[in-house]
């Protein structure tokens, strides 16, 4: 029974052996297989890129030298015109730039100016405090004045009415004097 137990414990141990074994060559095997697909995809772009160069031959081939010289040229004086152009653009953005910052610098001043401008107007000093809140007392003084007249004056105003209604009526009540009698009661 002991040598059964053995022999079972060295099979399931060479088992165990065989299949880490099987892990590496089949993690190896992923390895190059991985491999030769980038080395086909490098095979098959270099295929490609020969076709092209091929392609482009033939293409100059049946063209003139001088054809070909003339279109480069073209494209050269072409390129230099377009970084004159992107200098010229380059430049306009710099100056543009630039006054837009003298533009703001100026806007700032002006905006720091009004603020204590304003700020000055909004709070004024203690002597102009004082003397606006003495011209303000003397106005209510004239005013009060003033409401006072108008109130005597009103009260006179309705003495004299009583008065000359007083008059009238007594006037009214008095015998007609014909002016050829000297005593009022004859």
């Amino acid at each position: 029974m002991y040598d059964k137990m053995s022999v079972l414990q060295q099979v399931l141990t060479d088992a165990r052996k065989l299949a880490t074994r099987l892990r590496d060559h089949d993690s190896s095997a992923d390895s190059l297989l991985s491999q030769a697909q980038g080395m086909f995809k490098q095979v098959e772009s270099m295929k490609e890129y020969c076709e092209e160069m091929n392609e482009l031959n033939e293409a100059a081939n049946n063209r003139p030298r001088s054809a070909l010289i003339h279109s480069i040229q073209q494209e050269n004086r072409h390129i230099r015109q377009l970084q004159q152009e992107n200098k010229e653009l380059r430049l306009a953005l710099e100056e543009h730039q630039n006054v837009m910052e003298l533009i703001m610098s100026k806007y700032r001043q002006q905006v720091a100016k009004l603020v204590t401008v304003n700020s000055k107007q909004a709070q004024p000093n203690t002597q102009e405090q004082a003397k606006l809140a003495a011209q303000i007392e003397r106005i209510s003084e004239m005013v009060a004045v003033m409401r006072k007249a108008a109130s005597l004056g009103d009260d006179e105003c309705e003495q004299q009415q009583r008065l000359i209604t007083a008059l009238a009526t007594e006037n009214k009540e008095l015998p007609q004097w014909d002016g050829h009698s000297n005593s009022l009661y004859d």
